[in-house]
Order: C-alpha cells, then sequence, then structure tokens
C-alpha cells in the first residue's frame, strides 16, 4: 500500500469513526427518569393533582392556571450511577444539569382574570448537550439509564381555570435532535479532506392535562404527554478522485437518540389530616413503539436483519406525601416522601440484543422552606434495579457478549437543590 492510499484510507476511517463518535445512545429524557424539579422529585413524581410553579409545565400544565403570581425558580441537580453488567461495573458518566423556571399569570380582564398563565421550564446538562458515544448493535448497555439525562430539554405551557375548582392545560416538550453528514474527498488542491456538517434540531412532543377539585382538600388529575423522540441522521459519502479509484458506499449512520413513551397518568391527591398531603398515581407507558437505537449503517447482502427491541407497555405506581409545618411567622417547612415502582419494558434478553434493565424502586425524600416569597427545595433519590438474569437461547452465537448469560443490577442516585422566588 502506497503512502498516499495509506493517508486516504485513514482519513476515510477518520470520518467514519467521526460519524460513530458524535451519534448519542438511545435513552430517555432526564424528566423522564428523575421527574422535573425538586419538589416533584422528593415525591417520586407524583404531583399531577396537585402541580405547582414551573414544575406544573412537565406534569399538569393545568397546574399553572392556579399560580396567581409571577415566579422565578433556578436550581441544580447531580445523578450518578452505579450500575453492573454480570456483575462487572459499567463506566457510566455522571449527569449535572441545571434547572431554570418562570411562570407567568396574565393581566387579563373579563372572565379570565386571574385564570390564565404561561410556564416555561429549562433542563440544561452542564457537560453536554447530546451524548457523543454509542455502542454497536448487540453490545451490552443500559438502554434506559446510561446517558439518559444527557440532552437538554425546554418545555413551555398554558393553562386556564374554567371554573374555580377545574383546570386545563397544554404545553410541549423539546429534545435536542441530530441531523447533518459527513463527506470525504478531494478539495481544490488535490488533498483528500473531510467536511462535516451537523446540526442540532428539535423535535416537539405534546403535553396535555387536566385538574379537578371538587372537594376543598381532595384533587384529580389526568396527564397525557405524547411520545417523544430525539433522531440523528448522518449519511458518510465518500469521492477520493482519480489518486484512489475506488467506488465506496453510502454510509447511514441512523437511529434514535433520546425517546421517551407517550404516558397516560391519573393521580388523586388528597389531605386526610389539615397537616397531610397524600398522592396516588398510576401511569401507562407506551414503550412498545421503542425503536430500534442504532440501524446498521452497510452490510453484506443477505445479512440478517436486526431484530426488532420488543419492548412491552407497562403501568408503574407512585406514591407521594407532604406535611405541612408552621415554624414562625410567615415559615414553613414540608418534608417529603415519595415511592415510585417502574416496571422494565425491557423483554429477556435471549437473542442478538444485550439491552440491560431491570425493575426500579425509587425512594425519594426532600424538604421545602417557605418563607414569605421565598423557597428552598431539596431532594433525594435512589434508584435500585433488582438483580436480573438473561440467559440466551441455544443457537445464539458463542461471540454474543451476552452468552451463555449475562445479568444486570446496580443503583441510581440524584440529588437537586433549587431556589424560587414568588413576585
Amino acid at each position: 500500500m502506497t503512502s498516499r492510499t495509506h493517508t486516504t484510507a485513514s482519513i476515510l476511517a477518520l470520518g467514519l469513526a467521526l460519524g460513530v463518535l458524535v451519534t448519542p445512545r438511545a435513552d430517555a429524557s432526564g424528566p423522564d427518569l428523575f421527574g422535573f424539579g425538586a419538589r416533584g422529585q422528593a415525591m417520586a413524581g407524583a404531583v399531577a393533582a396537585t402541580a405547582e410553579s414551573f414544575e406544573s409545565v412537565y406534569y399538569n400544565p393545568a397546574g399553572l392556571a392556579f399560580d396567581k403570581r409571577p415566579s422565578f425558580t433556578i436550581g441544580y441537580q447531580h445523578a450518578s450511577f452505579d450500575l453492573k453488567s454480570s456483575g462487572a461495573p459499567v463506566d457510566t458518566r455522571d449527569a449535572p444539569a441545571l434547572t431554570l423556571g418562570f411562570v407567568m399569570p396574565l393581566p387579563l380582564g373579563g372572565f379570565l382574570k386571574e385564570r390564565l398563565s404561561i410556564g416555561l421550564g429549562f433542563l440544561i446538562p452542564q457537560s453536554y448537550i447530546l451524548v457523543a458515544d454509542i455502542p454497536a448493535p448487540g453490545a451490552p448497555t443500559f438502554v434506559l439509564l446510561e446517558n439518559r439525562a444527557q440532552t437538554v430539554s425546554l418545555q413551555a405551557s398554558l393553562g386556564i381555570r374554567l371554573t374555580d375548582w377545574l383546570s386545563v392545560g397544554v404545553g410541549t416538550m423539546a429534545l435536542a435532535s441530530l441531523r447533518g453528514d459527513i463527506a470525504v474527498g478531494p478539495n481544490a488542491s488535490g488533498r483528500i479532506g473531510s467536511n462535516v456538517r451537523n446540526e442540532l434540531i428539535a423535535d416537539f412532543s405534546l403535553i396535555t392535562g387536566l385538574i379537578a377539585k371538587p372537594l376543598p382538600e381532595l384533587s384529580l388529575a389526568l396527564t397525557y404527554r405524547s411520545e417523544s423522540r430525539a433522531d440523528f441522521d448522518l449519511p458518510i459519502t465518500a469521492d477520493l478522485g482519480a489518486q484512489f479509484p475506488v467506488p465506496l458506499p453510502e454510509l447511514v449512520v441512523n437511529g434514535t437518540a433520546q425517546y421517551d413513551p407517550a404516558e397516560l397518568t391519573f393521580e388523586v391527591a388528597g389531605r386526610p389530616l389539615p397537616w397531610l398531603l397524600v398522592a396516588a398515581a398510576a401511569s401507562w407507558e407506551r414503550w412498545s413503539t421503542y425503536p430500534i437505537p442504532l440501524a446498521y449503517s452497510a452490510v453484506p447482502e443477505g445479512y440478517p436483519a436486526q431484530p426488532e427491541p420488543n419492548f412491552a407497555d407497562i403501568f408503574s405506581a407512585r406514591l407521594g406525601l407532604e406535611g405541612t409545618f408552621a415554624v414562625g411567622p410567615d415559615t414553613r417547612l414540608l418534608p417529603r416522601l415519595g415511592y415510585h415502582y417502574a416496571p422494565t419494558p425491557v423483554p429477556q434478553q435471549t437473542g442478538f440484543h444485550n439491552h440491560l434493565d431491570s425493575d426500579r424502586h425509587v425512594i425519594a425524600l426532600g424538604l421545602g422552606l417557605r418563607h414569605d416569597i421565598l423557597r428552598v427545595d431539596f431532594a433525594f433519590q435512589m434508584h435500585h434495579l433488582t438483580d436480573r438474569m438473561n440467559t440466551k437461547v441455544s443457537d445464539t452465537p458463542a461471540d454474543n457478549a451476552g452468552f451463555p448469560t449475562i445479568s444486570s443490577s446496580g443503583n441510581v442516585f440524584m440529588g437537586s437543590l433549587q431556589v424560587g422566588v414568588d413576585l
């Protein structure tokens, strides 16, 4: 092989590697994993019927209609992952993120007076906009946990109070998608180089909600979030000119970078005691539409197609508790507890794929402080993944990374702190 040919091949290989390396894993978003805002996180997400402030944009936009004062909130959260595959630690980066939220009741008159509010919420990872690595098809990976919180999430919602006890809301969540291309070829001077073009574009999903308060101490809520996905598409072309006249096929690196399933949640919240709020929620999550994370870019003719993931729809349950205790003039403490049972949608990995996941038990706790216009909230979560063993079927190739068995287990830890003011 000549020096020029070796250089050309190296450049092409670099271009192909770059196309893979800029492609994020197929995981779900940070709000879907941890929740959005410290109050909701401390109650394990059981706040759809009592959503307040900027957290309403995610949990239930109808909650915005009961906010009568403008507010601003800023917070910070940090998540760390202790995941194991067949007992061996899985190197997973931490997920620090900044949270920002705004609520603005609109100063309208007539029927709409103190009935219409808009809210904005932002989750901004502090390390990445999109995570830049991806496993090859068939490689073991915690597909619903690794890098899950590593993408920007933007949310905007509007809530309107139809009566004193009934409100509705609608909003949208935007995730970042990646589009672009990589072209390898000679430039004007005849030298081989690569031209890389990447664009981040928004993928929007719908959030709608309803809150009914038929009794002063009873709230009912219904929230629907449509499927949200951030796809990536990076075609790679090579035209090396007369110096290397070998036709090269176009490689298309595509798949799904982030995926949240369509979700329908019903929640009931009440006060059995004047100082105690109890909320219980059940959610249906449509994971059966989960796509193949990474499509084959180029395979020989007749090569077997990559099997579908075949994830299953699930029902999950949440329970949240919040106390209210006066500790001084205009000062209240609000201790919180939460529990979330999230069964895995991932089937037993008996064949080609090694999508690792387990049922999750989420224990949450937190504390809120209210003093005049000041709000301070802290939350902590521990996600425990139950031990799960996957056994391959007898005709699985011995070189499969999960052959003959592969197991999954681990824990995820998340803490958040936020400060807000009601103006």
